[in-house]
């Protein structure tokens, strides 16, 4: 009776939102231990093999260049195989990579492993194949469904941070990793299986609509209710993308904010401890920041199908601006949880929205292949944002400067999103990418 009764619930129940789930749990586990522990691990490491800032963040800088390369390729095989084949490889190559951080002896081990093999590995786990998933299957609800997706990366970096510090100062760095390998494969891989590429599939519609219905019209508003959402007049190629002035537009201001983001998770742990707080309060700051950017992705996710995502966008990046003016004055805990708060619920709110106005602006047809060619240049941030912040920091021993950078930059990013909207779509003469 019971196993029916759940079988019921399952059946009946979208199964666009049992991907949703599914494919927030990978999210959890694959962001929460890949990247938001990684500033709880930085110290550890840094101190037993007596490596500077600017080398220890050399990895992280590595990470980001062999993402924006592997972008592109995976963009392609999501679009032809599936996320569910994607996800699958990838959430084996996290858990492998794991496994073999507990024989790095090197510098120049812990950039291949952590550098080019995490790297694959997560590119081809969370962020590409995830959002061309949901994109897929929900149109009118696109943004609360992305934003319930990004809940779980929230989560991740809430329970994983904190979790990773427990395990280093129990076990050790090196056990703390073989632990991770454990859990990505004993858990993601067998929910990467949930994921279905696009509801046609299945005999079904996106959001659920029943079959026969007439599908949005295309270069108009839909309504669902009080949602209020422009979609293009047919999906854009990823050609006439790159064309166009808006894909430029929301890559820049992305580039600009994603260089605060990558700064802050790599050095946010190691510059509280600075000021004298412990390492474990300092990877709780970092948990909770990420936790409470939860309030960030529901809540802007929601108004984002109701209210002009560009708007919604100025505001998140000015949140995080003011927060990390905080962070420069961050000596006492009450300061660190105001910066939390407002980072955090800033940076929450940009999540769902960066792939939300990507799909309204361009369709779904070619959203994982635009996704992975703003990848390269999403990669600049990763680069350049943690390993000049340890460089300037090996050089004036303070974070003073870094951070007031990354606050202009947030500020300016701000500025730039208003100058995006949705372009006139070129006439389409011959066959597109």
């Amino acid at each position: 009776m019971f196993i029916k009764t759940i079988s019921q619930l399952f059946h009946k129940v979208f199964y666009g939102w049992w991907i949703v789930l599914a494919s927030s749990i990978i999210c959890l586990l694959g962001y929460g231990l890949g990247l938001y522990s990684f500033g709880v691990f930085f110290k550890p490491m840094m101190n037993e093999f007596g490596w500077t800032r600017a080398m220890t963040s050399g990895a992280y800088s590595l990470r980001s260049i062999q993402g924006g390369i592997f972008s592109p390729v995976l963009g392609w095989a999501t679009d032809r195989y599936g996320p569910r084949i994607v996800i699958l490889f990838g959430s084996f190559v996290v858990g492998l990579s794991f496994f073999l951080m507990y024989f790095v002896r090197s510098l120049l081990g812990f950039y291949v492993v952590y550098g080019v093999l995490i790297s694959l590995g997560m590119s081809a786990m969370l962020y590409l194949p995830t959002m061309t998933a949901i994109s897929n299957w929900f149109i009118r609800t696109s943004s609360r469904a992305l934003s319930a997706l990004t809940v779980g990366a929230g989560v991740g970096g809430f329970v994983c941070a904190p979790a990773a510090a427990l395990l280093i100062n129990k076990f050790g760095w090196r056990l703390s990793f073989v632990v991770a390998g454990i859990v990505i494969w004993t858990v993601a891989l067998p929910l990467a299986l949930v994921i279905r590429h696009r509801p046609e599939e299945m005999g079904l519609r996106p959001d659920g609509d029943p079959l026969g219905e007439a599908e949005p019209p295309r270069g108009g508003i839909i309504h669902d209710g009080d949602t209020h959402q422009e979609l293009p007049k047919r999906d854009w190629s990823l050609k006439e993308a790159l064309m166009s002035r808006s894909f430029w537009v929301l890559t820049t201001a992305f580039v600009l904010s994603g260089i605060a983001h990558a700064v802050i998770t790599v050095h946010v742990v190691p510059a509280l401890t600075d000021v004298g707080i412990t390492h474990g309060q300092a990877a709780f700051a970092l948990g909770f920041t990420v936790l409470i950017s939860i309030v960030g992705r529901l809540s802007f996710g929601w108004l984002g199908d109701y209210i002009d995502k560009r708007h919604l966008l100025m505001v998140t990046f000015l949140l995080q601006a003011l927060g990390i003016f905080i962070l420069m004055k961050a000596e006492h805990m009450y300061l660190v949880y105001l910066f939390a708060v407002l980072f955090g619920v800033g940076f929450g709110g940009g999540v769902p929205l960066d792939p939300a106005v990507r799909a309204e602006y361009f369709g779904r047809a070619a959203f994982a292949k635009i996704g992975g060619f703003m990848a390269p240049m999403y990669m600049l941030a990763g680069i350049t944002g943690p390993l000049l912040a340890g460089h300037i920091f090996d050089i004036t021993g303070t974070y003073r400067v870094v951070f007031a950078g990354m606050a202009m930059l947030q500020i300016i990013a701000a500025v730039v999103i208003l100058f995006s909207r949705p372009s006139e779509i070129p006439e389409r003469r011959g066959r597109g990418v």
